[in-house]
């Protein structure tokens, strides 16, 4: 008997050991950490009893009585943990809660650790022989019962939590993973009440005896289903760790699940996610409430330390649309420097990069389609196309370093000079147009003298040098349909030719191209 019972343990011992090491090496999410603190505890406890119940001295059993406490009192703690952690039945463990559930169990070792000082654990010790073999009794003290009372709570909370996952899946694959702790966490609660209540009649560590069972129990839905693994890999793969953001909503739009990047991404808005319907938690962010009370995909920008951010909010139904269980995915996904990139490009394809105005290929795109827009709307349109006078004598003279920096003061002057709505562009080395959205021809001529003007008053310092320069400016445009242009270039061909007298004038004027002169 005594043979039987240590060949038991010592396979007790060895599976926990195995336990412990396999699900440590597999990774270090919160779960598997548990796990493997979990059954390194409770092969500590097995292998002190082991060695109780192979002595008969008394001194050396309560030698190893005290090896057990090493990991007996976190035991069911960290049962209730992998509980948690497993079901999801709460919000991940805040670290304070961590702190919380562990203070019993940690008074509890130091209290057993110093019970010779003060005997509150245990008050008195015995040897007795039961079946042929040696068993170590003890009187409790007062910390006892308040050590049992807590690992039976935490341990009937854990069956609970299983129980609950059980009845509510309606999935036969998942309903067998939660029998399984299930059945494995109910032995241990039956032998920890038994060890209180009929402990002394046969001095029968009854707990000992029933967590091999739940070892073997979990042994087998590993082997069988895998589940520990798939479950945990899949969850912190596709859930935990994803760099999207991921929100679970259940019925009436609760909030169920989160992982971390969801939870960085509200605390970011001074949200902290409960279990809570999102009008409770959204309240203040009207937008962003809206976006989840939806079902389809939607943009969602907003400002975070000081800095513009976008987000694609998807979303995705999970189960069957006419079952009122159904719960809905919300993934956050930060697009913000995918936009950047967007807009960069953008610029750079549209953008002369010398001036900083449309290129040639973008202001003839968006002029055409105001052309388009002013022929429909009957309204006038004007047209201004200006070239640097002698800009071949200054890039001569000083070199195309010069000529560029002319560049590019023109291309200043001309982005503070004109309406916002008005489109300016630059259509290659020297030349310059700006389309002028409703304005009559006598308004364009006033703003062509006004930014020739300018031009001629601005001066740029080269090296050494003070470059002045001076534009010529050729203006034309669509008068309420009174003149026959069919066509975007027509209008250009007329400021062209407009361009081309202010140069024969002498430069450094505005010659307007007006219908009785076609």
């Amino acid at each position: 008997m005594k043979m039987l019972l240590s060949l038991y343990l010592i396979f007790a011992v060895i599976l926990a050991q195995f336990f412990a090491a396999y699900f440590f090496s597999k990774g270090k999410s919160n779960y598997r950490r548990a796990f493997s603190a979990m059954v390194m505890c409770v092969s500590i406890y097995l292998f002190g009893f082991l060695m109780i119940i192979n002595s008969n001295d008394l001194q050396e059993m309560i030698f190893w009585n005290q090896f057990q406490y090493l990991g007996l009192p976190f035991i069911s703690v960290l049962w209730l943990l992998v509980a948690f952690l497993y079901t999801k039945a709460t919000f991940p463990l805040k670290l304070r809660l961590e702190y919380v559930l562990f203070v019993v169990p940690v008074i509890t070792f130091f209290v057993r650790l110093t019970n010779s000082w003060h005997h509150l654990f245990y008050t008195k010790w015995e040897v007795r022989q039961v079946f042929g073999y040696y068993f170590l009794n003890m009187e409790r003290g007062f910390w006892y019962y308040v050590n049992i009372t807590y690992t039976i709570l935490c341990m009937l909370l854990t069956v609970i939590i299983y129980l609950a996952g059980y009845l509510k899946n309606k999935v036969a694959f998942t309903k067998s993973h939660f029998l399984i702790f299930l059945f494995a966490s109910l032995l241990p609660l039956i032998g920890t009440v038994l060890v209180i209540f009929v402990f002394n009649e046969r001095s029968i560590d009854y707990s000992a005896l029933v967590i091999p069972i739940s070892l073997l129990t979990i042994g087998y839905g590993i082997l069988k289903h895998d589940f520990l693994e798939i479950r945990t890999l899949a969850r912190e793969t596709i859930f935990e760790n994803n760099v999207a953001g991921m929100v679970v909503l259940g019925p009436g739009k609760r909030i169920i699940d989160y992982n971390r990047t969801a939870e960085k991404f509200f605390k970011s808005l001074d949200i902290s996610l409960t279990n809570s319907p999102i009008e409770q938690l959204l309240g203040h962010e009207t937008e962003l409430l809206e976006i989840f009370k939806s079902d389809t995909n939607q943009d969602y920008s907003t400002v975070i330390d000081g800095e513009e951010r976008f987000f694609e909010i998807d979303a995705l139904q999970l189960g069957d649309s006419g079952d009122k269980s159904t719960k809905l995915l919300k993934s956050i996904r930060d697009v913000t420097e995918e936009r950047r990139i967007q807009e960069r490009l953008k610029y750079l394809a549209t953008t002369d990069s010398l001036s900083g105005l449309n290129n040639r290929a973008q202001f003839m795109n968006l002029a055409r389609k105001e052309f388009a827009l002013a022929k429909m709307d009957n309204e006038a349109l004007s047209i201004l196309i200006m070239d640097v006078d002698n800009f071949k004598t200054i890039n001569d003279t000083f070199g195309h370093a010069a000529g560029d920096e002319i560049i590019r003061e023109i291309g200043n002057i001309i982005k503070t000079s004109f309406r916002k709505t008005d489109i300016p562009g630059r259509l290659g080395g020297e030349e310059f147009a700006v389309v002028l959205r409703n304005a009559s021809l006598d308004e364009a001529e006033m703003v062509a003298e006004k930014v020739r003007n300018n031009i001629a008053c601005r001066k740029v310092a080269y090296g050494k040098h003070v470059l002045s320069f001076t534009v010529s400016i050729g203006v034309a445009g669509v008068q309420d349909n009174r003149n026959d242009t069919s066509d975007l270039e027509d209008i250009l061909k007329m400021a062209d030719d407009a361009l081309y007298k202010a140069k024969a004038k002498g430069r450094n004027c505005v010659v307007i191209s007006r219908p009785e002169d076609i």
